[in-house]
C-alpha cells in the first residue's frame, strides 16, 4: 500500500498549521507530524482527492497564511520505518505513558501502554488523542463497556481495559487500523477484553455500552451522533473529540436534541475535547 505525504511549510504557523490538519482531516488524510516550520499529512494514495487538497490550500492562503506544498509518495514499510526512528514516549496527564516496544519501561508511570503505530492515528501525541486519554482518567470505568469509535491503534480501548472495562469494542474503517488494533491490544494483555472491527457506523446497531468514545472529525461526529446515541445505556456518557472548539457549540445543539448533555471539554491548542451524559 502506498501512502501519499504532504510536507506543507506554513507562515504563520499559527492559527494555519490546526487549520490544515482539521481541513485535510475532514479530507481524508488521517495522520498528522507536526514539524518546525508546519506540517506533514498523510493518506492512502488511492483516496487522495488532488483537487480537494488543491482548493483547501487556496482556501487557507487565501484566509492570509503563506504556504510551500511538497507531495511525494511514500511506502508502507518506508513510512512505518520513518515513524519508528521518530516516534518517542508521551505523557498523559504526568500518569499514563505511551511508548513503544523499543522503549524501557518507565517505573514511574502509573500506566504504560505500549503501542507500534504502523499506518494507524493514535500514538498520544496528538492533542485529540491525548485530550481523551486524559478525560478518561477522570472517568469510572470499573465493570463497564465502552465503544471505541474510529479507534486507529486501539489506544483508548487499550487505555479504557487497563482501567477496569470489561467489555470493549473497537471499530475502525481502515484495515491497516483494525490489524494493528489486534496486534496493540495483544501487546498490552488486552485482547479478552477487546473487540476489534472492520466498519464504520452501519456496524454499531445491536451493540450497547455505557462509555461511547468518538475520537473522530466534526463532520463524521455530527453525521452519526444519532447512530451513537441509540448504542448508549441510560446514565452513559459520550466522549467526542477530534474538533476545534469553535466547532463545540453545534456539536452541543446536536447532542442536546438527543438527550444528550453537556457536562465538561478540555482543550488544547484549539482542539476539544467535550464530555455528554444521557440521563
Amino acid at each position: 500500500m502506498e501512502y501519499t505525504q504532504l510536507e506543507i511549510e506554513v507562515s504563520p504557523i499559527d492559527p494555519y498549521r490546526d487549520w490544515l490538519c482539521f481541513s485535510l482531516a475532514e479530507a481524508g488524510f488521517d495522520m498528522f507530524e507536526d514539524t518546525a516550520s508546519g506540517v506533514k499529512a498523510y493518506i492512502q494514495t488511492e483516496r487522495m482527492d488532488a483537487d480537494r487538497v488543491g482548493l483547501l490550500m487556496d482556501e487557507c492562503r487565501k484566509l492570509g497564511a503563506n504556504l510551500k506544498v511538497v507531495e511525494s509518495r511514500i511506502p508502507w514499510q518506508n513510512w512505518n520505518a520513518d515513524w519508528e526512528a521518530n516516534f518517542q514516549p508521551e505523557w498523559i496527564a504526568g500518569k499514563v505513558r505511551v511508548r513503544a516496544e523499543f522503549h524501557e519501561p518507565d517505573p514511574t508511570a502509573e500506566m504504560e501502554i505500549i503501542i507500534q503505530p504502523r499506518m494507524a492515528f493514535g500514538t498520544g501525541h496528538h492533542p485529540t488523542t491525548s485530550l481523551v486519554m486524559e478525560t478518561l482518567l477522570g472517568v469510572n470505568l470499573n465493570d463497564r463497556s465502552v465503544i471505541d469509535m474510529g479507534c486507529g491503534t486501539a489506544i483508548l480501548a487499550i487505555q479504557a481495559a487497563k482501567r477496569g472495562a470489561q467489555e470493549i469494542l473497537a471499530i475502525d474503517n481502515d484495515p491497516n487500523s483494525v490489524d494493528n488494533s489486534i496486534d496493540n491490544a495483544q501487546r498490552n494483555a488486552c485482547s479478552e477484553l477487546i473487540s476489534v472491527v472492520l466498519g464504520d457506523a452501519t456496524a454499531l446497531p445491536g451493540n450497547t455500552c455505557d462509555v461511547f468514545i468518538a475520537n473522530i472529525n466534526r463532520n463524521i461526529i455530527l453525521t452519526d451522533i444519532a447512530t451513537y446515541r441509540a448504542c448508549i445505556n441510560p446514565g452513559g456518557m459520550l466522549i467526542t473529540s477530534g474538533y476545534y472548539e469553535q466547532d463545540l457549540p453545534m456539536i452541543k445543539q446536536a447532542a442536546s436534541a438527543l438527550n444528550l448533555h453537556y457536562r465538561s471539554h478540555l482543550t488544547r491548542n484549539d482542539w476539544c475535547c467535550a464530555v455528554f451524559q444521557l440521563t
